[in-house]
This record gives structure tokens, sequence and C-alpha cells, in this order.
């Protein structure tokens, strides 16, 4: 920037106009400096931020099943977390399963919601509502059409499992509102094989829940 300074001096002096003193070049290029930083700090267009998404509680008779996956690469394991909840937030029951590494995670996403509906279907929910933070697995439950893709026959075993309820619906959620559900996917990594609470939570979860009711 200094010599850029020096640059433009010797122009004007060339040109017989204005110019700063020979001294006052140092402090001239570090104010052009600074200029260049504010305008990096503050950019001229205002980027806009996703407001935060809480989990929300079903209408009054229906259970909402919240599902997500996590996967453990280091044992070539997979972890599938379900939590299911009622019209005041309070937990009906919760799951955390523990399964051999699926080929990819949309795999294991869909894998997942499989196991909240019939985990559902096991407490004998006739009303329930499903919420997960894949986007790609939630829009393919919701197509009617048939899924062509590498995990589409799970795909196909939730539509067929789903009419067994009086009411199912299907919903994506992002992660912060799904965050119980995600806590008990990470969570099967402690566990050899299923994990199951009725009305109640390992007690490392316990904050998690709250956060949600908060």
């Amino acid at each position: 920037m200094i010599a850029w300074c020096i640059w433009v001096r010797r122009n004007k002096l060339r040109e017989k106009l204005p110019v700063w003193a020979v001294g006052e070049t140092a402090r001239r290029a570090w104010e052009l400096l600074q200029e260049y930083w504010d305008v990096q700090d503050n950019p001229s267009r205002t980027s806009v931020q996703r407001p935060r998404q809480k989990w929300s509680p079903p209408e009054l008779g229906v259970y909402k099943l919240n599902f997500d996956g996590a996967i453990f690469e280091s044992s070539a394991r997979a972890g599938l977390g379900v939590v299911v909840r009622d019209a005041e937030g309070m937990i009906i029951a919760a799951l955390s399963q523990n399964i051999k590494l699926p080929s990819s995670v949309d795999l294991v996403e869909a894998l997942a919601a499989r196991r909240a509906i019939l985990f559902a279907q096991e407490l004998c929910l006739g009303q329930v509502m499903v919420e997960g933070d894949s986007l790609r697995v939630i829009t393919a439950i919701n197509n009617p059409q048939k899924n062509r893709t590498q995990w589409g026959h799970v795909v196909e075993d939730i539509k067929k499992a789903s009419s067994w309820f009086q009411t199912c619906s299907f919903g994506h959620i992002y992660r912060e509102g799904n965050s119980l559900a995600h806590s008990l996917a990470k969570r099967a990594v402690l566990s050899a094989d299923l994990d199951v609470w009725l009305e109640d939570l390992p007690q490392d979860l316990i904050d998690v829940f709250q956060s949600d009711l908060s």
C-alpha cells in the first residue's frame, strides 16, 4: 500500500496536482488500508438468517414421532433414534438402536423412519405425526410415485406400514428441532443392540428434553 501511495504521489507531482507531504505518505497508506478493512468487516449486503426452529407439540390425541440416524464409521455401525411425545410434550417412549452400518446416509435415515413407524405400531398408537431432519427421505415418503433409489424399498415399506394408522403424516424439521432424536441416535454407540424407555429417558438426555420444552 505504501508503494502504491508513493507511485500516486509521483504522478500527481508530474501533473502538478495538489499532493500530500512526503512525511504523510505512511499515514495516507494506513488510512486507505483501514478503509479497506472496514468495508470487509461490514458487507453491504445483509445476510438473511433462518430463525431457529424448535420442536412443537402435536394436536390433542395425536402422537409425534421424531427420528434420526447417526453413523459410527470407526466401528462400521450406525445408530437409530426415535422418541414419541404427546400433545403436552411428555415422553411416551423412546428407543436407541445399534445396527450394522448401511451403504449410505440416506439409507440410515430411511431405516430410522421405518423404525419409528414400527415402534408406533408396537405401542398401538392410532394417530401419529412423523418428523425427521432428512429432507430427502421425508420428500421420498410423501411422493406417491414408487421410489427407485438404492433405499427405495425401505421407503415403500414405510408407505405400506403407514396405512395401519388412523392418521399418519410425515414432515421435515431442521436438526435443532430434532435434537432429542439425534441424541438418542448418537447414544446407540453405547448399546449392544436395542434400548427402550417407556415414559422415561436416560438421565444424560434430560437436559436435551427440557431444552425442547423451554
